[in-house]
């Protein structure tokens, strides 16, 4: 029964987590979304003979592959305005983040009202997301930190070489940025959590 029910509450927290992020992308894009796919399973298939014929590139080639994309597609099949791409890593994480959700809901409430425990989720996600903008010129293909970045540096009505300066010191730093935001959120929630309350 314990298990059914953290199940359960896992399931309810992964999709009020994706929902939050779709709606901040709404609210962030003004793009409504129109499609919610699974593309990891157009090629199954093909995925497990290459995993069983080469491990190795059968593994990178899942990696590679889009578990869950949710966006506004666009007149051709496969393209979009805007969309949040879930790839199996990043995907993990939002399952385990709802897994820890629903444990610290179950034994030990006090723990997610915590403003720490809130910041570091927040940070996880900001760490995690990979986002896909369409603009006039092209797309903006990216994790959520650098879409921000490149958001920052083309927004209009500003001087572009003075933001494109910013971009050009930031953007070769910017995979450790990721790395370290995403290291010190799961630090700071491993020690929130790991504290009796």
């Amino acid at each position: 029964m314990k298990i059914l029910k953290f199940s359960s509450l896992t399931l309810l927290y992964l999709i009020m987590i994706l929902s939050t992020e779709s709606l901040l992308l709404m609210l962030t894009t003004g793009i409504t979304i129109n499609t919610i796919v699974f593309p990891i399973f157009n090629n199954i298939d093909f995925l497990v003979l290459l995993i069983k014929n080469n491990p190795w590139s059968g593994f990178l080639e899942l990696v590679a592959q889009p578990v869950l994309i949710i966006g506004k597609s666009h007149t051709a099949p496969g393209e979009y305005l805007s969309a949040l791409y879930y790839y199996p890593f990043n995907s993990l994480l939002h399952i385990l983040l709802a897994a820890l959700i629903a444990s610290r809901v179950l034994y030990a409430p006090k723990q997610i009202l915590r403003p720490a425990f809130i910041i570091a989720s927040l940070m996880l996600l900001l760490a995690i997301n990979y986002v896909w903008l369409a603009a006039c010129c092209g797309a903006i293909p990216g994790w959520t930190l650098d879409t921000v970045l490149v958001y920052y540096a083309l927004s209009e009505n500003v001087n572009v070489v003075s933001r494109m300066n910013v971009y050009d010191a930031i953007h070769d730093w910017m995979g450790l940025l990721q790395l370290l935001i995403l290291a010190v959120s799961v630090i700071i929630l491993w020690r929130v959590t790991a504290k009796r309350s």
